[in-house]
């Protein structure tokens, strides 16, 4: 009986050190010269290629605003909500560039899309637009997430992305939706009017 105890007090004790051993080198880093403080180049190309979407939409809301601002438009409310969104656009670009600054990486050369169109008939139309805009410029976030997950496998920029950036775009897209939902159940001349002034009182 004793020896029987004297075994099973060995095994378990045995079970125990190869237990600990195992946790160890779990534990240990497989690459352990990679420093993962250093932005993975390829998520370095994806932020950089998103640099320049933000960048190409902040030109597109720029030439809304001034479409919409002009005295033979008259819809100041419309201008200043696009002027706004042109300004959020622009600074997106810049907390890109920010972000790759403070982790060592290099922003190369922009490559900015210019806007395509320039004129818009009415409200309507640019609101529709920004939402095609906003819903492209969002599915791009996804896919650069997606990216510093499953290629990158960086936390901090998944963690980044979704604070700075995806919770904003879920904002945006509901805003829009909402004002083209508004828009379309009133009279067209009038309805664009009564949101232009919501708008006018909203910004200032």
């Amino acid at each position: 009986m004793a020896a029987m105890m004297g075994k099973s007090l060995v095994l378990l004790v045995l079970t125990f050190f190869s237990t600990i051993e195992t946790v160890r080198h779990d534990n240990d880093m497989k690459d352990s010269s990679m420093d993962r403080y250093i932005l993975d180049n390829k998520c370095i190309n994806g932020l950089q290629l998103q640099i320049n979407e933000e960048r190409h939409a902040s030109l597109v809301y720029m030439h809304m605003a001034s479409h919409f601002g002009s005295n033979a438009v008259g819809r100041k409310g419309f201008s200043k909500f696009f002027k706004h969104s042109s300004d959020e656009e622009r600074e997106h670009a810049q907390k890109l560039i920010d972000y790759i600054n403070k982790r060592s990486g290099w922003v190369a050369a922009f490559d900015i899309k210019m806007p395509g169109k320039t004129i818009w008939k009415n409200g309507m139309e640019a609101l529709q637009d920004a939402l095609n805009l906003e819903n492209h410029v969002n599915n791009k976030l996804h896919h650069l997430h997606q990216m510093a997950d499953k290629i990158c496998a960086d936390p901090h920029l998944m963690n980044f992305l979704e604070g700075e950036f995806l919770t904003e775009q879920v904002e945006s897209i509901n805003e829009l939706n909402t004002f083209i939902s508004q828009l379309g159940a009133m009279n067209d001349g009038m309805g664009e009017y009564l949101l232009d002034r919501e708008l006018l009182e909203k910004s200032n």
